[in-house]
């Protein structure tokens, strides 16, 4: 089974432009075209939030018109840009949802459980995991205690180094959501948005990654005091493989870089 983490499209209405330069639009349907052009087929597709920008009803009828071109299913969860009620609304068919409360769902896919957490807090751009998302994600787990399970967040549970960014990650990270985690030996990955760059980790014995936007990226500045910048790196999707034992992602840019090139001349092979 191979599928997709997509992530901050940041979609705005009406021609607008993030940060008055970035075409979020543009940039997000050159994802869809990446996401349908993959060989082989992917099944599905997982967008970890910030799906538009400011959160209003108009920016969500688009976002619905252009990611109903993706040739696959696609399942969703709120990023700190997205209106819970708002994107709720907006996404009223996608029975999966849970129907109040956060928003968030927990389906199956040959084998593998997935989870898609809220971690947003209405009108706040830093993430929370109260005690209501506690119990439930308890829950999940429990019911399926036996189950290999890929879980995706917005707001990465960990430190990042980025200054500006840290300062808005899931706070109380290691108080309200980890203790959760304690002992969940069937959670194998931890998919996270929100920061907008390619970075990995691994903690309480999960692997986590966060994945780049499909847009613009935040700025690799690791010195302690930072200015909040970005920077128009090449747009990326994760490629997650899953063969029924083992859990594998890849980073998967999107954009012309030309064609694949052969290592070979005629019979002989190059030393790689």
């Amino acid at each position: 089974m191979n599928f997709a983490q997509l992530t901050d499209t940041h979609l705005m209405a009406d021609g607008q432009l993030a940060y008055s330069c970035v075409d979020t639009a543009t940039h997000l349907c050159a994802a869809i075209d990446h996401l349908n052009a993959f060989r082989p087929r992917l099944d599905f597709v997982i967008i970890s939030g910030d799906l538009v920008d400011l959160g209003d009803a108009e920016e969500y009828k688009l976002f619905r018109q252009k990611i109903e071109q993706l040739e696959m299913p696609y399942y969703v969860i709120p990023g700190n840009h997205d209106h819970r009620d708002v994107m709720r609304q907006a996404f009223a068919d996608h029975e999966y949802l849970t129907k109040d409360g956060a928003l968030q769902f927990s389906i199956e896919k040959e084998g593998l459980r997935i989870i898609g957490l809220d971690t947003t807090i209405p009108g706040e751009h830093d993430g929370h995991f109260d005690a209501n998302k506690q119990a439930w994600l308890r829950e999940e787990l429990s019911a399926h205690k036996e189950q290999p399970t890929l879980v995706f967040m917005h707001h990465p549970p960990f430190q990042t180094g980025i200054a500006h960014m840290d300062e808005i990650m899931l706070t109380r990270a290691n108080e309200d959501f980890w203790p959760v985690l304690q002992g969940q030996s069937q959670v194998r990955h931890i998919a996270c948005g929100h920061v907008h760059r390619a970075i990995e980790t691994f903690k309480g014995g999960i692997p986590i990654n966060v994945c780049p936007s499909s847009a613009h990226q935040v700025t690799l500045d690791l010195k302690t005091v930072g200015e909040a910048t970005f920077i128009m790196d090449p747009p990326a999707v994760r490629i997650f493989v899953w063969d029924g034992v083992h859990l594998i992602n890849h980073l998967s840019f999107i954009g012309d870089y030309g064609k694949p090139r052969s290592f070979t001349d005629g019979a002989e092979l190059f030393a790689l």
